[in-house]
Order: structure tokens, then sequence, then C-alpha cells
């Protein structure tokens, strides 16, 4: 395997590292909250709520970097399975070893068929990416040629 793995160890038994994640947040959980909770077993180097890059919203979990190992297992001992904003929240040692490369921000998978398009109405690939007009209703005119008609 290459050495870009961005996960090494064992996800039932990491060992132990300053770094902890928090997960199952719930997406309104701040970054402050969880300094507020987490600074409670020692001083931090750094607290990360991780965002989803297109919406802005929290991803569900965390990641604290403790500036010593044994506060990082206290905080996990006595916070894992602990509620948090409605949540119940899995803390434990973290096993990636590097941040996840950033996508492009746009989907680089294969490209859809025609057959897909004409289900679509035959518009193409690039319906999603239009925003629709507002639906703008005639108003029925109250001149006299229109009263013709009716």
């Amino acid at each position: 395997m290459s050495n870009r793995r961005r996960h090494e160890g064992n996800r039932e038994n990491p060992d132990k590292s300053r770094c902890i994640g928090v997960f199952g947040l719930s997406l309104y959980t701040t970054e402050r909250e969880l300094e507020k909770e987490f600074g409670k077993f020692g001083p931090m180097e750094k607290c990360q709520v991780v965002l989803d890059g297109h919406s802005g919203r929290s991803r569900g979990f965390a990641f604290i970097y403790f500036e010593q190992i044994d506060d990082a297992t206290e905080a996990r001992t006595a916070l894992n399975g602990m509620e948090l904003d409605g949540r119940k929240i899995r803390v434990d040692f973290s096993i990636t070893k590097r941040a996840h490369t950033p996508t492009p921000g746009m989907y680089m998978g294969r490209p859809t068929s025609s057959r897909d398009d004409d289900r679509r109405g035959g518009r193409g690939g690039d319906y999603r990416r239009r925003s629709r007009s507002p639906v703008r209703r005639r108003s029925r005119s109250h001149s006299p040629r229109r009263r013709e008609r009716y």
C-alpha cells in the first residue's frame, strides 16, 4: 500500500495520541461548546469542527488536539457516550494522520448517458445548475379586446 494513507492503526483499539475525534455531533454544535466541555481536562492546541465544503455546515464530527496525551486520555474516558446538544457522542483517539485531500468542488464521476437525459426530458446534465425562473401568471387584462374573447 502507498505511504499516502490517511489512517494508521486499528479503529477498534486506536493508539493513544494527543488528537481525539468526536463523532455523532449535532449539526449545530460549535467549536466554542466543544472547547468548553473538553477544556476542563487540560489545555488544547486546537479544536476543529469539520465542515462540508459546499454548504459550510457541520459534517457531525470534530477533532480536538490536546497539549498532553494524558489530558486527551482523560477527556476520552470521561466524555465518550455523553449527550451533547441532544446527541450521544463517541469520543476516541484519532487514527487519521493527515488531512483529507480537498475535492475540486464538483462531481468528477462518470458523465451521465443520453438515456438518463431522455428520462429527464432531454435537458442534459446541466439542468440542476440552472435556477428556474419564477412562475409568472398573466393577469387578465381589462382591455376591451380581451373582454370580447370572454
